[in-house]
């Protein structure tokens, strides 16, 4: 039996040592910036201090503890991983179970030639192996050596790619042009993520400095028509944040297959690279935002099962392609998810328009309404209405859905139009819904569940005739006769 036994660079402890105080620099900034540190009495400063430095030489020593407790071992069988300070804890990995090992390259790494190791198991919420800080060398032994899918393909596993079905060294790569890049980052849909954080932020500013008293300092200085403005400028602010983060992030994106897994590699500051066995992803979703489709793109996601929250990021199979592109991708990246070009689509019945375009617009009117008994300018959400009925047609627009064989497609639309590709073998369950007006209408919403993280994925599609729904229940129910 072979065995390979390892540690950490060096350079982990200090690694450590900068999360720990990464996680105590803001509370130490609120302490140094609180009342009682600038009351006027030098001993209270003095004493927080000497705290702080207590708390730095601290965070200094657990990271070198940290880095020579430190140790693993490669045998043919497992990975041994033992850590701990006080605590020690010893961590068995079978070598079967391992489904990703995952290397990123921070800048710190990057400065001393370092790379950061993850080793991801099947059905994992977090990794249950961190290498925090490994030379490029050790890195690619050790991948080597934990390489995913040394067992036979196919076993337990539904959908798998037989392994005769392709040539042994396949090898395909997608990359990611500057031009896409930039369109992905200025029309991205993580705007709205960048207003939510900016706004929680702005709302901490009085919380730190609560002599300054920001709010009412902007209020003095600004002309109420300077107001609009100034929140149009925070909008701006949010956008330009969304795009340098959708550009650090996906900046040099390169997208290969080899064999029977996906190597994905991103980022300009961190550099990482995931894989994902092919036999992992349950669904392709294909996601058009609405300025997308002026120009004919779409993003490519997949829904993996085995990964936790944590692993977003391996969703994104490509951020921007051309949507005359995307067949010729998926047959060559995801073979098992390729739509034939003869499947036809089905649109939603007439009907159903009812359906989609009644109960939000009447919702919101009897809400403004009944706010405006109260407050008279509540009447202009009534306005509201006319929008939100053209946004709710352009919803029953764009879904319907298609089947052929075991492969079931299903287009829907919130705000982005999505076309999920589901095999009949990743299917985990079938639900149909019947609301009051749409028994009466003779329609249901059908509900899609996949394996997907630690939750699982759904897929619903409201306004389908009963009575095809119902079929497609059967269509699962009997999935076992086929």
């Amino acid at each position: 039996m072979k065995t390979s036994k390892g540690r950490l660079h060096p350079f982990a402890a200090i690694l450590v040592s900068l999360q720990i105080v990464k996680g105590l620099i803001v509370p130490l900034i609120v302490i140094l910036l609180s009342k009682h540190s600038r009351s006027g009495s030098d001993g209270p400063l003095y004493f927080q201090v000497g705290w702080s430095l207590v708390a730095l030489v601290g965070s200094i020593v657990w990271g070198l503890l940290y880095w020579r407790r430190f140790r693993y071992e490669v045998s043919d069988e497992q990975l041994k991983v033992t850590q701990g300070v006080f605590v020690q804890k010893k961590t068995f990995i079978p070598l079967e179970r391992i489904q990703s090992v995952d290397v990123t390259e921070g800048v710190l790494h990057r400065l001393f030639g370092l790379v950061r190791v993850e080793v991801q198991t099947a059905g994992g919420r977090k990794p249950e192996a961190v290498f925090s800080a490994l030379a490029r060398g050790d890195a690619s032994r050790l991948r080597s050596m934990l390489e995913p899918g040394k067992t036979p393909q196919g076993q337990g596993q539904p959908g798998v790619v037989p392994t005769g079905s392709e040539p042994a060294k396949l090898r395909l790569t997608y990359k990611l042009p500057a031009g896409s890049l930039f369109i992905a980052a200025l029309t991205t849909g993580g705007f709205g993520v960048s207003v939510s954080l900016l706004a929680a932020a702005m709302g901490k500013l009085d919380e730190l400095f609560p002599d300054f008293h920001v709010y009412r300092y902007l209020w003095n200085a600004l002309d109420a028509a300077m107001i609009p403005l100034f929140a149009l400028g925070i909008l701006l602010v949010a956008w330009m944040i969304s795009a340098v983060a959708s550009i650090l992030k996906f900046a040099n994106f390169t997208i290969t297959r080899k064999e029977n897994k996906l190597l994905l590699t991103r980022g300009l500051l961190e550099r990482r690279q995931v894989s994902v066995p092919l036999r992992r992803i349950q669904a392709v979703r294909i996601v058009e935002e609405p300025l997308w489709q002026l120009f004919g793109y779409s993003a490519i996601y997949a829904e993996t099962v085995g990964y936790g929250a944590q692993k977003g990021e391996n969703a994104h199979l490509f951020p921007l392609l051309r949507n005359r592109e995307i067949g010729e991708f998926v047959k060559r990246m995801t073979p098992q998810f390729e739509v034939p070009a003869s499947l036809k689509h089905r649109a939603l019945p007439r009907r159903a328009l009812w359906c989609y375009a009644l109960p939000a617009p009447l919702v919101l009117a009897l809400a403004a309404i009944a706010a405006g008994l109260i407050a008279p300018w509540a009447y202009a959400g009534l306005l509201l209405c006319p929008p939100v009925m053209i946004w709710q047609w352009w919803r029953y627009r764009s879904g319907g859905w298609s089947r052929e064989g075991r492969m079931l497609v299903l287009r829907f639309r919130r705000l982005a139009k999505t076309t999920a590709v589901i095999p009949l073998s990743r299917v985990q369950s079938v639900s149909v819904e019947i609301g009051p007006l749409q028994r009466r209408l003779g329609l249901s919403t059908l509900q899609i569940a996949v394996a997907s993280g630690g939750r699982g994925a759904f897929f619903r599609l409201a306004g389908l005739p009963e009575q095809e729904a119902r079929e497609l229940a059967r269509w699962y129910m009997d999935r076992n006769k086929r």
